[in-house]
């Protein structure tokens, strides 16, 4: 996971910088904990979260802004001074959301990583169609929980296993993207 500004978009580094300068002049001890993931990294923050093991929300792979180089989290010192680094942001024009405090990133970054995530996984599918369920759904594992257990017993030829996960992904889907 990289926590380097240099390996964000052009268009924010400058901006991601100058914000990290401004909390550091406020006494904050600003950190940048995260910026560009990759999307075996992002797939592991995600099955955490899900796990219930993350204290902050994680997009499924695909779909974050932090595959795209579009945002970036940061903590400082007192935590509870966030919100203010926020609020500085917000007024920069840079997108920051209470529900995930330690998340800074572009404008309408997150709807265009969703979009992203949304043709990433329909592509994914529709591409592996034909193919046997264990090929279709192996590459999307980490967005449907459980789903190792579905293609194990579909991998046994249990009646309906390949129906009943072709419902679990279309029902994920839809939490997950909305429909």
């Amino acid at each position: 996971m990289a926590a380097s500004l240099d390996a964000l978009v052009a268009e924010l580094r400058e901006y991601a910088r100058a914000l990290v300068d401004a909390a550091g002049a406020a006494g904050l001890q600003p950190r940048i904990t995260s910026t560009v993931r990759g999307h075996s990294e992002q797939r592991r923050l995600y099955n955490r979260f899900l796990a219930g093991t993350s204290g902050y929300p994680v997009a499924p792979p695909g779909s974050s802004a932090h595959e795209y180089g579009e945002a970036f989290d940061l903590v400082v010192s007192p935590m509870e001074a966030l919100a203010d680094v926020g609020y500085t942001w917000q007024t920069w024009g840079g997108g920051w959301n209470p529900a995930d405090a330690i998340h800074f990133e572009l404008p309408g970054a997150s709807d265009r990583a969703r979009e992203a995530g949304k043709y990433f996984l329909a592509t994914t599918v529709g591409t592996a169609m034909g193919e046997a369920a264990k090929d279709v759904f192996a590459p999307i594992t980490s967005y449907i929980p459980g789903i190792e257990r579905v293609l194990k017993v579909s991998a046994e030829h249990e009646p309906g296993a390949t129906a009943s996960l072709a419902a679990e992904l279309s029902l994920t889907y839809c939490r997950i993207f909305g429909c």
